[in-house]
C-alpha cells in the first residue's frame, strides 16, 4: 500500500508539521500565495488530479475484481478438484467418485437431499453488442442443488432451466456485453439450439460472468460421459471444513483436492491483472510529468517572489522556516489536484466492465469499485508529488542569499 511510502519520509514529515505549528510563517500565507499565480496553478492542479484519478480508477479496477471473488464463496462451502487442477475447466471428477462424496457424514443436508452439486464447466465464444468481435465465456452445467448452493444467485426474470429441454439462464451484466443471448433467444453450442429462458443477478460474484444450463444436458452435448469438472458441497458447519478436506485427500477411492470456497475463488484473484498492470504503468508516465508541473510551478513562484524571499530573510526568517514554507505550498496545491481527482474518480464508480481471466482464459464481469479508503490513498499519492516536486524548489528558496534576493 501507498502508505508504506510515507515510513522512510517519517522524519521529514514531521518536522514539517513542527514548523506548519510553530512557524512565524503562517499555512495561510502559502495559500494566498498559490493563487497568485492563478494560471500556473489551474495547470498544476489539474495534472495532479488526472494522475490520482488514472491512479484510484486503477486500483479501484482491482478492487473491484477482489470483489467479485469475494462475493462468490461462503466459509461452510467447499470446492472439489481433480488434484493439480487449479481452475474447474480443467479438473475431472468421475460419476462414481462423487456418489462417494454423497454419503460423507458432514454434508449438510436440506428438504431434497444433500446440499451438494457435481458441474461440468466449458466455454463458449459469445459476440460482444459492440460488434468488436466475441469473447469466450464460461457455461456452466449445474443441478437444481447447485443454484441453492449459490445462495447470492437470485432470478431476476423468466424462470430456472428444465432438464432435457437445452435451456440457459444468463446473468444481467451480460445482457449489456453481448449480444445473442437476451431472454427468449436462442444460441447454438455444441451442435445444439439453447433457449434462454431466465435472467439472474449473481450480487456482484464470478457467477455474473457465467451462463448457466443443465448439467445432464451440457454432459450430453459435449459427450462427457461418466465425467464431471466440479464438484461443490456445504457442510454442516464451517468449522468441519478441515476434516473434510483431509477426508478428501487421505480416501484412497478418492484422492481429490478439496479447498474451501472463499481459499478457491482466491486463488484466482489475478483475472484483470494485465489491464491492471497497464494501468500502472501509464500511472508512473503521468506521475513523471506531473512532478515536473508541481516543480515547475515551484520554481516559477520562487523566481517571481525572489525579492519577497530576501525581504523575509532579512527581517529574520532562518533558511528552514523558508525551506518549510515553500515546501508546504507545493504540498498544498498538489493536494487540492488530489481532492480534485479522488471526487472525478467516482465518476467511474460502479461502471461494469469485463476482462480475460488468465487461468480460464474466460471473460470475467466485475465493477469498478471506488471505496474512500482508495481515495484516501489517491491524496496521499498527490501529498508525495508534492514533497518530491516541491522539494528542490523549496531548497532553492532556502539558498538565495540576502543580497541577492534585495537587489532583485
Amino acid at each position: 500500500m501507498i502508505w508504506y511510502l510515507f515510513i522512510p519520509l517519517a522524519p521529514y514529515l514531521l518536522w514539517l508539521l513542527h514548523a506548519a505549528l510553530f512557524s512565524p510563517l503562517p499555512l495561510s500565507y502559502n495559500w494566498r500565495s498559490i493563487w497568485q499565480r492563478f494560471a500556473g496553478t489551474l495547470s498544476t492542479v489539474g495534472a495532479i488530479a488526472i494522475v490520482v484519478m488514472v491512479f484510484v480508477v486503477v486500483l479501484s479496477m482491482a478492487q473491484g475484481v477482489s470483489r467479485a471473488y469475494v462475493r462468490s464463496g461462503r466459509e461452510d462451502q467447499v470446492v472439489i478438484l481433480r488434484p493439480n487442477s487449479r481452475v474447474e475447466m480443467m479438473s475431472s471428477i468421475t460419476l462414481d467418485q462423487a456418489r462417494l462424496i454423497l454419503t460423507h457424514p458432514l454434508l449438510a443436508q436440506d428438504d431434497h437431499g444433500p446440499l451438494a452439486t457435481t458441474d461440468i464447466i466449458v466455454s463458449k465464444q459469445v459476440a460482444l453488442s459492440d460488434g468488436s468481435g466475441t469473447l469466450s465465456v464460461t457455461v456452466r452445467g449445474t443441478t437444481p442443488a447447485g443454484t441453492r448452493l449459490r445462495s447470492q444467485v437470485r432470478m431476476l426474470e423468466g424462470r430456472w432451466f428444465q432438464p432435457g429441454l437445452s435451456e440457459a439462464v444468463v446473468p444481467r451484466r451480460m445482457l449489456n456485453r453481448y449480444t445473442g443471448v437476451e431472454l427468449g433467444r436462442s444460441f447454438d453450442m455444441a451442435g445444439r439450439s439453447w433457449k434462454v429462458v431466465g435472467v439472474f443477478d449473481g450480487d456482484g460474484s464470478v457467477f455474473d460472468s457465467e451462463i448457466w444450463t443443465d448439467v445432464a444436458d451440457l454432459r450430453q452435448a459435449y459427450r462427457r460421459y461418466g465425467m464431471n469438472s466440479s464438484m461443490t458441497v456445504r457442510l454442516r458447519s464451517a468449522a468441519d471444513v478441515d476434516a473434510f478436506v483431509k477426508d478428501m485427500d487421505r480416501d484412497v477411492r478418492l484422492k481429490l483436492e478439496a479447498k474451501a470456497e472463499p481459499d478457491y475463488f482466491a486463488s484466482l484473484g489475478d483475472a484483470g491483472r494485465p489491464m491492471q498492470i497497464l494501468g500502472q504503468i501509464i500511472t508512473v508516465i503521468l506521475t513523471v510529468g506531473a512532478v515536473f508541473a508541481a516543480m515547475n510551478t515551484m520554481y516559477a513562484t520562487v523566481a517571481g517572489r525572489t525579492s519577497e524571499i530576501g525581504t523575509l530573510r532579512a527581517i529574520g526568517f532562518g533558511r528552514r522556516a523558508i525551506l518549510a514554507s515553500f515546501q508546504w505550498e507545493a504540498i498544498l496545491l498538489t493536494s487540492l489536484g488530489g481532492i480534485l481527482g479522488a471526487f472525478l474518480s467516482l465518476l467511474f464508480n460502479g461502471t461494469s466492465t469485463g476482462a480475460v481471466s488468465m487461468l480460464t482464459w474466460s471473460d470475467l464481469s466485475y465493477a469498478f469499485t471506488v471505496t474512500p479508503d482508495l481515495m484516501a490513498q489517491g491524496v496521499a499519492f498527490s501529498v508525495l508529488m508534492g514533497i518530491f516536486g516541491g522539494f528542490l524548489p523549496a531548497w532553492r528558496a532556502s539558498r538565495i542569499p540576502v543580497t541577492e534576493a534585495m537587489r532583485s
